[in-house]
Parts: structure tokens; sequence; C-alpha cells
């Protein structure tokens, strides 16, 4: 196909007009359903109009929704420069994590994305093993303490212990607590991100209404509590094996300058976000899962005894458990802690399956249905571990499974996040029989994360 070499796009964009399928009519009074029953209603698009779908919200403005892993390639990978994150997604996330990895771009996220990542090789991730294990077995310790038989939210618990851990492996301080300041300030933070990002005609921050009034503390409390830990750590240079002391001491090879206090708060509040949040939801679904497939638990089990002999999880075990990572690669592919990857807005004209796709149009990644798509998963909504058997992963595109994302915005905290839920997994099932509480609401919400709207409830039994 011949080229404007000026552009580097095909001639063929600048022909063809022809706009990917949309239901008729504009879809501003559907906007709830769209918000509120999201993959329901995602869900009979993709049914109606197939992978690649435009949703006219109101004249001027439309939403394109790409579900094949060739588009997600396309998007993230291929031509991630023409795609950024769109700017309605940025604002919001940005009231809370400032310039931080999740709600920035360019040359800032560059930069800042060089300076984290030694904080998150291998030789770290061996140092915060004996965080992540501490946590979980004083958790173990807690339930150990309750009559067999007693039931707990499991989806609560989780989120307990993920927050517990991030924030000790990120400057050994544990929030989890309900009664601590910077726990709550940070829950009362979230929420109202949360709230902004469905809410399109949200009163702006300036207005000193009730919620924005709530935020606005919340995030005072949230700045001033992170800002002195980063400060007294400045005066107090004794090493810590966490996250905050990497962090600390990086420095850019040229111009030797590390980071400043600013970019150290916005980057750790994005960590305590992204480091507990998804991990607390993709861990409740994983046990409700196990809780419906009696067969794969009795594997998972079977696996996490015969593997650590009646010892903790060590780093060194921790890859010899396959079936329990196959277990948690499924848990994701099914429940995914959301419905997409962060929108994006395209930069330039662009073309995709023969489709035009105008400058400024804004995408929803919808990698939900990715991973759902009949092409690449046979009886897609079976819940089977051994689709991730090394001989199935390589017949698969690698774009039709990114739970972390893809290209250079690839999760940084990826090896960290299942380092952590493996450790879980088989700490926790090693010590306790978890079974299901029977005629349980199991709803999702679908704010923001996929979170279980009412918890999951199980009962649980000490192993003897």
């Amino acid at each position: 196909m011949p080229e404007d070499r000026a552009s580097s796009v095909p001639v063929a964009v600048k022909r063809n007009h022809t706009l990917p399928p949309a239901p008729p009519g504009y879809l501003l009074f559907q906007l709830p359903k769209l918000q509120h029953q999201p993959i329901a209603y995602l869900g009979q698009m993709w049914r109606e109009h197939g992978d690649l779908v435009r949703l006219r919200i109101m004249p001027g403005f439309a939403l394109f929704i790409a579900m094949h892993p060739d588009h997600v390639e396309h998007i993230v990978s291929i031509h991630q420069n023409r795609y950024p994150k769109a700017d309605f997604f940025l604002k919001p996330m940005g009231l809370v994590q400032g310039q931080g990895l999740f709600s920035s771009e360019g040359e800032s996220w560059l930069r800042n994305r060089r300076l984290m990542q030694p904080a998150f090789h291998q030789k770290q991730l061996a140092n915060l093993h004996a965080v992540i294990l501490s946590a979980v077995q004083s958790l173990a310790a807690e339930w150990a303490e309750k009559p067999d038989g007693a039931v707990i939210d499991i989806a609560a618990e989780m989120t307990r212990i993920t927050l517990k851990i991030v924030s000790l492996a990120l400057f050994s301080v544990d929030i989890s607590d309900d009664s601590d300041r910077l726990g709550q300030a940070f829950r009362t933070a979230l929420e109202y991100v949360y709230y902004r990002l469905n809410t399109p005609l949200a009163l702006p921050l300036w207005i000193p209404s009730a919620r924005n009034r709530s935020f606005r503390g919340a995030k005072q409390t949230l700045d001033r509590v992170v800002l002195e830990i980063i400060q007294s750590r400045r005066q107090d240079p004794t090493p810590r094996h966490d996250l905050l002391s990497m962090l600390l001491a990086a420095q850019e090879e040229e111009t030797g300058e590390g980071m400043s206090d600013r970019q150290l708060l916005d980057e750790v509040i994005t960590l305590i976000n992204a480091g507990h949040e998804t991990t607390a939801t993709t861990l409740a679904w994983t046990w409700h899962l196990l809780g419906t497939h009696p067969d794969v638990m009795a594997n998972l089990v079977s696996e996490v005894q015969t593997v650590l002999n009646g010892n903790p999880p060590t780093f060194e075990t921790l890859p010899k458990l396959q079936y329990t990572r196959r277990v948690l690669d499924e848990a994701l592919r099914l429940c995914p802690p959301g419905i997409g990857l962060a929108p994006r807005a395209a930069l330039e004209d662009d073309e995709i399956q023969g489709y035009f796709i105008p400058k400024g149009a804004v995408f929803n990644v919808a990698t939900y249905f990715t991973s759902r798509h009949p092409e690449f998963w046979n009886d897609p909504e079976r819940f089977d571990p051994d689709r991730f058997l090394p001989e199935q992963v390589t017949k698969r595109s690698k774009f039709a499974y990114i739970p972390f994302g893809a290209g250079s915005h690839t999760c940084i905290g990826k090896n960290f996040a299942l380092m952590e839920a493996v450790m879980i997994l088989a700490t926790i099932s090693q010590q306790f029989r978890i079974e299901l509480v029977p005629n349980q609401p199991i709803e999702i919400d679908p704010r923001f994360t996929l979170r279980p709207k009412y918890g999951i409830k199980v009962a649980i039994w000490k192993r003897y």
C-alpha cells in the first residue's frame, strides 16, 4: 500500500472515511447504563456490532471501543505514541496522584519510569519477600484465633492485607488499620476520584460542597503525612529494605539528579493505589472462583502441600507453585480488576481494521472482552487454569491476555503483585480450608475497579 512519507500514515486513511459501526442515535441519556452496567452494555455492543464499535455519546463526541487483540496491539504497542492516555482520565486521577506514573505522559513519565525501574528488579523483590511473608503470616495468625467455621468477608480481608503489604513495602509503615489517618484519607480521596470519573457533570472542585471539602481535607492529610515520611527519611539516611529507600537513592545517569519531594509524593501515592486495590480485587474473585470449583481448589491445595511440605513459601520455592500461578492467571482473565486499560486519545488520523479513526478519537481498550474473544479462547466463560500451560500460551497472541497492560506502559509493579498474590494464595490455602457461604449475593461493582459489590463471605477452618 503506498504511503504518505510526510506522515507515515497510509494514503488510504485519507481516502477512506468509513467509521466503525455504531448503534443508532446518541447515547447521552443511556450514559447511566454505560456507567452502572458497563459489562452488560459493552458486551451487547460487541455482539451486535463487532470488535470495533463507535458509541456516539453526543454531537461532536464519540467513544471508540476496541476488543480484538490486533486492535490492542495497534493502540498500546505498535503505535503507542499515537495514543497517549486521554485528558478526561488523567485529570481526575491527577487530583490524587499528581504527576505519578499512572496519571502522566511524555517526558516526565519517561524520566520517572527510568528512575523507578531499578526498585522493582529481581534483587529488590527478593528483599521484599520477607515483608510480604511476615504480613501474610500475621493475617493467618489472626484467623487462627477464630473458631472453626467462622464467617469472614474475604474481599475485605484481601483489601486489608494488600494495603498493609504495599505500605510496609513502600515505606515500612502499616496504614491498613481503620483508625490510621493516612489509610482513611487515602480511601476518601480514591472514592472521590471514582465519583468524578463516573460523573461527567460533577461540580468543579473549587465549589465548597460537602463532597469537595471532604476530598480537599483528605488530600491535604495524604500530602502532609507522606511528605513527613519522605522528609524524615532524607534527614535519617539509615538504610532500609523498602521501596522508598530505593526511590530516594535513584539518580539519573547523565545529570545525577534524583526525585524531588513532590515527585516522590506523587509516586508513593500512585504505588499505594496501584499496589493494593487491583491485587485485592483479583484475590477476592480468585477465592470466589476456587469456592465454586472445588476440583481446582483441591489441585491447588495438593500442589501447595507437595511443594512447600509444611514450610512457608520462600523466594526460591515460589516459581515451583506453577498450578497456583495458573489459577491466578485464569482468575485475572475471567475476573480482571478493570474493564480495560486507561482510555487513549488519537493524536492523528489513523486506520484500524479498514476503518477510519479521526484525530482526537477517544478509545476504551476493553481487555475484559479481549480475554474472552472466542477466536483465542475456547469456551471462554469456563474457569480452566490449564489454559496457561506453556504449550497453550505459545499458541495465542500475546495481546489476547494483558492484565498488566502492554508496551512501555506495562505495570511497573507486575512482578511484585504476582509474587504477593501467589504467596497469599499459597499461605492461606496451606493453613485454612475455605468454603463459600451459600446463597449470598455476588455482584460486580463497576466503579473504576470491578470489586465484589457486597463482599464475598466465606467460612474458614484450620488445617491441622
